[in-house]
């Protein structure tokens, strides 16, 4: 797979574009990260200066208050006047016109207020809540003088009332009189809303100690991330993650000089960079621009050269496989054009070669085997003339007669066999004539049985192959004249695959196959044991049925049980069965 070109193509453009795309990601991560970075600083100096605007406003109050005593008369006539009295009661009139008007100088106090010890009676006017801003200061301002909290200090306390949380600062006049503020946390979390916090964020207040001390629209997780994020706050901001969310904040935290809380706001990464799209999109363009630039790459490099390459390939692997008549498209670039043209011209110039080679193969193989038949009939001629001349020795001339008489049906036979083949019908009557030879040759000693069943007397098989097994039964398997000597001659099919082979067996009564010929006979180095022994005539046949059926004719050899040697010759029938399949 690494040595194929598409592998080095594609690997030697993903090594040019890769780093590219890697470029261009780390350049705008960079970029986005600079403006994160900025943004983030312009929010945290924003809300930093608005804080210190408030502090700079709880500052103001406290002088407020503080001077209170010294500024307003009646303040003064309030703390002598007796509690109830008309005077007091017009008195403590005036005192509330006047914080009216001083309240809407402040105007993030909610409330403005006097609380006498001694009575326990609250002079105040606030933008709230006017019954819950007086149990605020009636039941508050006692636990903060019980506690000592009400002392000449700038600090606003948190105080927790109801289910409200406010800021309240409280400063001791005289004995009796105690002045105070009062702020609503969720006024300092709605003073931020100039921050673009959009809708997924939110501010809150936070104390110190880490409980929220402002209502807020932020859910519940991201409550919980902010107060943990706030404490380990290395600068005024940092970016965070909310569980169970792919979004990220810009957590911002700014704690107040005059108060124990910290303005605590949120603002989804997203938000920071609503006026920079491209840097948000090139995010997401830059890899996918890179996975369409390499798909069009690699889509144009199949079509111009690796399908052509393939296409070459192919053929050349079905030429391989001997398929000499494929032809291939030549519509691709000029030099894939000339390469698979050239292809094409030597495909042809094979196929032509080939079929030159085979033809003269097929020359070899006709002459071959015309040079095997001549073998066979000189061998058979000479052991006619001995018959011949025996029975004349021993002037037996009606046996001559006979013999004479099959010998004319013989070479009638072999005149009539030049194109090679012969039915199996005139193979087994012309070994018949040759066995009726045998027999005036051998009266009284010598029997022979046929069986060919009617339906293979028309199968084609070469001439004088069985008169070869019988001849050579005869002549080596005879040997005991003193017993009859049987020869057999059966024509069956292959009981398993009936219509692949004809089997024609030769069996005798002689002595059978010596041993060791019987062992190299049957692993098939027979033939060079058959030129030793003088069986001139089978090694004919042997090679004969080899070239005629291309080595798919069987031939096994065998000593029966009973005795005598048995040689069974299988022919394939779609060889067998018209002559017009022969291929010599």
């Amino acid at each position: 797979m690494r040595k194929s070109l598409r592998f080095k193509f594609v690997a030697g453009f993903m090594m040019i574009i890769i780093p590219l795309i890697v470029f261009l990601l780390f350049n705008n991560l960079y970029a986005t990260n600079v403006v994160r970075e900025q943004v983030s600083k312009t929010n945290s100096n924003l809300l930093a200066q608005h804080v210190k605007q408030i502090d700079q406003i709880f500052l103001e109050t406290n002088t407020y208050l503080y001077d209170l005593w010294n500024n307003e008369v009646d303040i003064n006539q309030l703390n002598d006047l007796i509690y109830g009295t008309d005077d007091y009661l017009l008195t403590k009139r005036r005192v509330v016109n006047r914080f009216q008007t001083d309240l809407n100088k402040f105007f993030l106090m909610d409330t403005i207020f006097l609380f006498n010890v001694q009575t326990q009676d609250a002079t105040f006017v606030t933008k709230r809540d006017y019954y819950q801003q007086e149990r605020l200061i009636t039941e508050t301002v006692p636990n903060e003088i019980a506690s000592g909290k009400v002392i000449d200090t700038p600090i606003w306390q948190v105080i927790h009332f109801e289910d409200r949380t406010f800021l309240m600062k409280t400063m001791r006049l005289t004995n009796n009189l105690i002045s105070g503020a009062v702020v609503n946390t969720d006024s300092l979390v709605e003073s931020l809303r100039f921050l673009d916090m959009g809708a997924t964020g939110g501010a809150v207040i936070i104390s110190k100690n880490g409980t929220i001390a402002s209502s807020t629209k932020l859910e519940e997780s991201k409550l919980s991330a902010a107060v943990a994020a706030v404490p380990k706050l290395k600068n005024t901001y940092q970016i965070v993650s909310v569980p169970k969310e792919d979004t990220k904040y810009l957590l911002i935290g700014v704690s107040a000089e005059v108060a124990d809380i910290k303005y605590t706001v949120m603002i989804p990464e997203g938000n920071m960079l609503k006026h920079l799209p491209f840097f948000q999109l090139a995010v997401y363009i830059i890899p996918l621009g890179g996975i369409l630039i390499l798909l069009f790459y690699v889509y144009f490099l199949r079509s111009v050269l690796l399908k052509p390459m393939n296409t070459l390939m192919r053929g050349m692997k079905r030429i391989m496989q001997g398929d000499l008549n494929i032809r291939l498209n030549e519509n691709h670039s000029s030099e894939f054009s000339f390469l698979i043209s050239t292809f094409n011209n030597m495909v042809t110039e094979i196929s032509r070669l080939k079929i030159d080679v085979y033809e003269e193969k097929i020359r070899t193989q006709e002459a071959e085997f015309g040079l095997l038949q001549v073998q066979i009939r000189p061998h058979f001629y000479l052991n006619s003339l001995n018959i011949i001349y025996s029975l004349a020795a021993i002037k037996e001339y009606a046996l001559i007669q006979k013999m004479t008489q099959h010998l004319a049906e013989y070479f009638r036979f072999i005149m009539q066999t030049k194109q090679g083949t012969v039915t199996l019908e005139a193979e087994i009557k012309h070994t018949q004539n040759y066995l009726e030879i045998q027999k005036l040759r051998f009266p009284n000693q010598l029997v022979y049985e046929i069986e060919l069943p009617d339906r293979y007397r028309n199968y084609i098989v070469l001439p004088l192959t069985i008169q070869t097994f019988v001849e050579n039964s005869i002549i080596h398997g005879f040997t005991d004249r003193r017993e009859m000597f049987t020869v057999r001659i059966i024509v069956t099919a292959d009981e398993q695959a009936p219509d692949e082979f004809l089997w024609i067996e030769v069996s005798d009564s002689g002595v059978g196959f010596p041993e060791t010929l019987l062992k190299k006979l049957k692993e098939g180095t027979y033939e060079n044991e058959l030129l030793i022994e003088d069986h001139l005539g089978i090694q004919n046949v042997m090679k004969r049925q080899r070239i005629r059926y291309k080595g798919r004719a069987k031939l096994l050899f065998n000593n029966r049980i009973e005795k005598g040697a048995e040689i069974k010759l299988g022919i394939p029938l779609s060889y067998s069965v018209n002559e017009e399949n022969y291929d010599v």
